[in-house]
């Protein structure tokens, strides 16, 4: 068995199988989970475009910041709908979730070199730099807290009346 997929979320086990063996699944779980990235991505996107005005001086173009921003939700959001889960129900060990904190640790540092040469600054169209890349990245992991916990909220008030959102 997977380590990382060990009592794992609904999405992050959807989307690790889905990317590890697509022809098991069909169209419909397809397009379902890329429904959700790209809806929550909405919210994601203005996240984004906040951390690199803040750490870089200038903000992306919002179809640059979308297409930034989904990546890095990807990598984040089911690991912190993971972790968050065990956190909430009192049943975080790190000896069993070792395994996706340090996948968080990893991608939080190809989401910093991702930023730093993919958002360039308008004026001299230089990148931005590994330091503000991780910023940028760090400000986004940390912005996945209060998202995971809307979205667990959310999946509860689904389970509550009958109908699961994940």
């Amino acid at each position: 068995m997977n380590p990382l997929l060990y009592k794992a979320h609904p999405l992050l086990y959807l989307t690790v199988d889905l990317l590890s063996n697509p022809t098991a699944h069909t169209a419909k779980e397809f397009g379902y989970l890329a429904l959700i990235y790209l809806t929550v991505n909405l919210v994601w996107t203005p996240c984004l475009v906040l951390a690199a005005k803040k750490s870089a001086g200038f903000a992306p173009s919002l179809a640059m910041a979308y297409l930034l921003a989904l990546p890095s939700l990807l990598l984040y959001l089911p690991l912190i709908l993971t972790i968050l889960g065990d956190v909430i129900a009192h049943e975080f060990r790190f000896s069993e979730r070792f395994i996706p904190v340090f996948c968080l640790l990893l991608a939080t540092q190809m989401m910093a070199a991702l930023f730093a040469v993919s958002l360039k600054h308008p004026l001299t169209r230089r990148p931005i730099g590994l330091q503000n890349g991780l910023t940028i990245s760090l400000f986004l992991l940390l912005l996945s807290l209060p998202l995971g916990l809307m979205l667990l909220g959310l999946n509860s008030v689904y389970d509550m009346l009958g109908k699961p959102a994940f």
